[in-house]
């Protein structure tokens, strides 16, 4: 193994503490007031309206360019863009 690999193995495990770290201050935080809360309530709200309808949109144009590769590149490639567009809106 060389250096830079090791380096690289290096940066994903502190990036992975980081991020565990992180995750822990945030859920040990306090919430806030009951106004702040109900501000909390109404972001998630209109975040999961744009997300459902970008999810939606995507799906859409997907199924579309999906008959399109598969019509005229082969069973192959559809089935790969249908892997990569489910792993894509998986780590969305």
């Amino acid at each position: 193994m060389t250096l830079v690999q090791i380096g690289i193995i290096a940066c994903g495990l502190i990036a992975l503490l980081y991020g565990f770290v992180a995750t822990k201050q945030v859920f040990a935080a306090d919430a806030g007031n009951a106004r702040m809360q109900e501000i909390s309530a109404a972001i998630q709200e209109g975040a999961r309206a744009y997300l459902n309808r970008q999810y939606t949109t995507i799906g859409i144009v997907g199924v579309v360019i999906l008959v399109l590769l598969t019509a005229t590149l082969g069973l192959r490639v559809g089935v790969g863009f249908v892997i990569g567009a489910v792993l894509s809106g998986v780590a969305g």
